[in-house]
């Protein structure tokens, strides 16, 4: 039924009962996981936001959230093939904090503890020149997008955002949250042209 819908056009989509039903049965389409190409976004984002004191590892799980998101609700696939769940913050990633630790036994990138209005926060760092040879531009030119639009953000405000946006209210707690779902985003989140724009 959602394949149904979503064939007839990319124009907003009012949210409805029938919306959040259905998203209880979506599968999670995940391509195929792609560890490699979430490495090296991780190193890009780290380069990006090394000097912004906010960006915590917190903020992370939400900035790589909406990369993922955004990505596939414009191109239909998936960029990393991360699962995310949600939880009370907001939607985290399954992966990241073991991905991460991997990187700083491996020398990529160095953890560093520091306090953030009263709040302990790991901030991760890279250690030498990111390598983006597996992302194509149009990757990169997203990833700035997204960057540009969250990365200024503390952790409490990604939070409060992320909770509005209809992939985390459609899922439940502790379970991943269906990429689909994204079809069904109002215009305050959407980031891909409706059809009457083309």
């Amino acid at each position: 039924m959602l394949t149904e819908k979503r064939s007839t056009g990319r124009a907003r989509r009012q949210v409805t009962e029938e919306a959040v039903l259905e998203s209880e049965e979506l599968q999670i389409r995940v391509e195929e996981e792609r560890p490699d190409v979430f490495r090296q976004v991780i190193l890009y984002v780290l380069d990006r936001v090394e000097g912004k004191p906010n960006a915590g590892e917190a903020v992370l799980h939400h900035l790589f959230y909406f990369i993922d998101f955004d990505y596939y609700e414009k191109f239909e696939e998936n960029l990393m093939g991360e699962t995310y769940i949600k939880n009370g913050y907001g939607p985290t990633s399954v992966n990241l904090t073991r991905i991460l630790r991997c990187m700083e036994e491996e020398g990529a990138i160095r953890k560093q503890e520091q306090v953030y209005h009263n709040y302990s926060q790991n901030r991760y760092l890279t250690t030498g020149r990111s390598n983006t040879d597996l992302l194509r531009a149009r990757d990169i030119e997203h990833i700035d997008q997204v960057l540009a639009r969250f990365s200024g953000m503390s952790a409490a405000e990604l939070s409060e955002y992320s909770h509005n946006d209809i992939p985390w209210k459609c899922a439940r707690y502790g379970k991943p949250i269906p990429y689909e779902t994204v079809f069904y985003r109002d215009d305050r989140y959407s980031v891909s042209e409706s059809d009457d724009a083309l």
